[in-house]
C-alpha cells in the first residue's frame, strides 16, 4: 500500500513539473532553475524517474553591433562556419553547423532573403563580402566554430560559436557575437525508494546548434524589425493620402 500511494505520489509530482515545465523550444539556460526549459519527466516500471536533459551554457555576448536602423531590405548570404579548434574534417563539420545555423534563421527570419553558400576551400571574411556583393546581398554572416564536440545520445554535445555579420557596401564588421552551449549525461542519482537519471536526444549536437542559433537570431531580428517597422509606417502614409 506505502509502494502505491509513493508511486502516485511521484507520478503527481512530475505531471506538476511538466505543467510548469512544459515541452519548450531548445533554449540556452544560462541560469539554475527549479525546473528547467524541456523538462519531461515520466516514471518507469522499475521506480526511475527519467528526464530530457537540457542545453546548458553561458550568456550571449554581443561585442559588436549596429549604431543605426537599415536603410534597405536586409538581405544576406551565411557562410560556412570556419572551425578554430582542430577537426578530422573541418570544412565538412562548419558546413553542418552553418547550416542548422542558417534553417534555425529562416524560419521567422530576421532577413528579407538568407542564401547560403556553400565552400570547398578555407575563406576570409573580404572574400565572403565580395561573393555576397556579387549576388546583390547587402551583408555576409560568417562564422567560427570555437568549441566542438559531438558524442551524440552516449555522451551529449558541445558547440561554441563566434557569428559575424558584415555590410557589403563597406566591408565593415556590424554585429559580432559569441556564445558556449552544451548538453551531457548527467550522473544517475539513486534516493531511498526510487533512482533519478537524465535521458539525451538522439542528436544533442542539433539541439544545442539550434538554441545558439535561436539566441543569436532574436537581436538581429530586433535590428532588422526597424526597417520592417520604418516600411510598415510609410505605407501607412501612403495609403492615407489617397
Amino acid at each position: 500500500m506505502k509502494r502505491i500511494i509513493l508511486c502516485c505520489m511521484l507520478v503527481m509530482c512530475c505531471a506538476g513539473l511538466l505543467t510548469v515545465g512544459g515541452c519548450a523550444s531548445p533554449e540556452v539556460q544560462t541560469s539554475i532553475q527549479p525546473v528547467p526549459s524541456g523538462f519531461t519527466p515520466e516514471m518507469r516500471f522499475d521506480d526511475t524517474i527519467v528526464w530530457d536533459e537540457w542545453v546548458r551554457g553561458g550568456d550571449l555576448n554581443v561585442s559588436v553591433f549596429p549604431q543605426t536602423k537599415p536603410d534597405a531590405a536586409p538581405t544576406a548570404v551565411f557562410f560556412p562556419f570556419l572551425p578554430t579548434v582542430t577537426l578530422h574534417d573541418p570544412l565538412e563539420t562548419g558546413t553542418a553547423v552553418a547550416k542548422g545555423f542558417w534553417q534555425e534563421w529562416l524560419r521567422d527570419a530576421p532577413f528579407c532573403v538568407l542564401e547560403f553558400r556553400e565552400l570547398k576551400t578555407s575563406y576570409s571574411p573580404a572574400y565572403a563580402i565580395r561573393l555576397a556583393r556579387q549576388r546583390g546581398a547587402l551583408f555576409a554572416v560568417t562564422g567560427k566554430l570555437t568549441d566542438f564536440y559531438d558524442g551524440g545520445s552516449v555522451t551529449g554535445a558541445r558547440l561554441g560559436v563566434t557569428v559575424d555579420i558584415y555590410d557589403t557596401r563597406n566591408g565593415a564588421l556590424i554585429w559580432s557575437m559569441n556564445q558556449f552551449a552544451y548538453m551531457d549525461k548527467d550522473r544517475t542519482r539513486d534516493f531511498l525508494l526510487f533512482r533519478a537519471e537524465s535521458r539525451l536526444p538522439s542528436d544533442p549536437l542539433w539541439v544545442v546548434t539550434t538554441a545558439i542559433a535561436r539566441s543569436m537570431k532574436n537581436p538581429v531580428k530586433q535590428w532588422t524589425g526597424q526597417w520592417a517597422a520604418v516600411q510598415e509606417e510609410n505605407n501607412s502614409e501612403e495609403n492615407a493620402a489617397f
